[in-house]
């Protein structure tokens, strides 16, 4: 379960002083969040657009899909603080970080700013807009850090990383790369970013992607988990499928793992537009959202379902963007979106003769985790079938495959969300790499700050030095 050696074995044992955060000269910590993780507001109002129980009309999610250049996508909100708790009768199914900054506050470390930095003894949190694309927001966080060790006057200081989920993958990235681009075609790692980074403690990165990404983007992010507050706002599948960030996270060529109805693999190019189109992936399938776009009467020729609609002037600006948006341009920004997953996840999966970081893994090991998508074909409706829970099945020639055989098919153990696999990286052909150590409790993704084993054996790793370590 632990593979710390015998110097942090012997720290949480021996060390009362680690434990009372009396312990001083800490190096500075950076706090990065997951998907939904960062408050989104309005530039001009203010007005939180996330997370807010009841969105206003005027705040959606939604960026524009006009260009097939993603930088160029952008909407009116900006990034505010991180989510540090949500008060609702039922606890939401969105990444909230109040457990991890009272943890470290109770070790010694206060809250330092951007703007005032200190050098020793804080955390700094990097809220950021979860929705773009993670290289621009590795890039924001490589420059935020040199700025910080500038202003310190400070060229030689290294900050330890506390990233969870997608934030694990950001850091990577900007460890591996710094300010540089995915490169077309073989990448290799160059580590600029290592002179700013000690230590990553990555909490529920997918590593090679997750099923729970492509679900989002094809079947929508229920917000509340239990499902059962209508007045919170679900994220639908029309909103993510808008974020070039999400397609990141989805599972990488190779470990992508699509079944037939006899649970055998069928070899799919998650990258290719074409089998997002073909097995009705995206937006383009739905006859409602085809009516809002600029081009929905021409499309109702083909499509007596479709019916064109007339946005009013005074319409909230993203059903505006929409209704002067064309599905060409719809599926020119797919492309250009898995395109850059593609290379995202080339970068991210390019070995390394030797890593200059240290990186710890924490993870869930219990909870069934989609890590395989069933696709069943309907010849009498001519379309495909998404399966995406365990549940009986029937073949073509009638034949049944009972639930439990499909979930030993789908599902393998993880947090809910991330596979233990994936968050190690243990699918890849080449070890992309090895953590320093890794520990894994029986924590859902959302709650692995709130396990006390974990929450015990990360903060050790931010005290014991690097020369100390196994």
């Amino acid at each position: 379960m632990c593979k710390f050696g015998l110097i942090t074995i012997l720290c949480l044992a021996l060390c009362p002083l680690f434990a009372l955060g009396q312990t001083t000269g800490k190096p500075p910590v950076i706090i990065i969040p997951g998907v939904s993780g960062s408050e989104l507001v309005d530039r001009k109002t203010n007005a939180k657009a996330w997370f807010s129980i009841k969105r206003h009309k005027a705040n959606d999610l939604r960026l524009p899909m006009t260009s097939s250049i993603l930088s160029r996508n952008r909407d009116t909100l900006k990034v505010g603080d991180i989510i540090r708790e949500v008060e609702l009768p039922v606890l939401p199914d969105v990444e909230v970080y109040k457990s991890l900054l009272d943890a470290l506050k109770a070790r010694g470390y206060t809250e330092a700013t951007w703007d005032n930095p200190k050098a020793t003894d804080v955390y700094y949190v990097f809220p950021y807009d979860w929705r773009r694309d993670n290289v621009e927001t590795a890039h924001i966080l490589i420059r935020k850090m040199m700025a910080a060790k500038a202003k310190l006057r400070k060229s030689d200081l290294k900050f330890d990383i506390i990233a969870h989920s997608m934030g694990g993958l950001i850091a990577r990235y900007a460890a591996m790369y710094g300010l540089a681009e995915p490169p077309p075609a073989n990448p290799k790692p160059t580590w600029r970013g290592a002179a700013h980074i000690n230590k990553l403690l990555m909490f529920g990165t997918p590593n090679e992607g997750s099923f729970s990404a492509f679900e989002a983007v094809t079947k929508g992010y229920p917000i509340i988990a239990e499902r059962n507050l209508p007045l919170v706002d679900d994220l639908r599948p029309e909103d993510v499928f808008t974020s070039p960030a999400i397609f990141q996270l989805l599972p990488h060529n190779g470990t992508a793992k699509f079944l037939d109805e006899n649970l055998q693999n069928i070899s799919i190019d998650i990258y290719d537009p074409q089998n997002w189109l073909k097995y009705d992936w995206t937006p383009l399938g739905d006859a409602k959202f085809l009516s809002k776009l600029k081009d929905a009467p021409t499309l109702a020729r083909a499509n007596k379902d479709i019916k064109p609609e007339t946005v009013k002037a005074d319409a909230p600006l993203d059903d505006r963007i929409l209704a002067n948006t064309t599905s060409a341009q719809i599926r020119a920004y797919l492309a250009s979106a898995l395109r850059r997953a593609k290379l995202f996840h080339a970068a991210l999966n390019a070995p390394s003769a030797k890593i200059p970081i240290q990186i710890f893994a924490y993870g869930g090991n219990c909870e069934p985790t989609l890590s395989a998508v069933l696709l069943l074909r309907n010849e009498k409706k001519n379309l495909w079938e998404t399966v995406l829970d365990a549940r009986d099945i029937k073949r073509e020639k009638g034949e049944e495959i009972k639930k439990e055989q499909v979930r030993t098919a789908m599902f393998t153990p993880g947090d809910g969300r991330v596979t233990k696999n994936s968050l190690l990286a243990d699918s890849a052909v080449n070890k992309i790499f090895t953590p320093t150590s890794s520990f894994f409790a029986c924590g859902s993704h959302t709650k692995l700050f709130l396990e006390k084993p974990i929450q015990d054996s990360f903060l050790s790793t931010l005290i014991v030095d690097k020369k100390e370590q196994p």
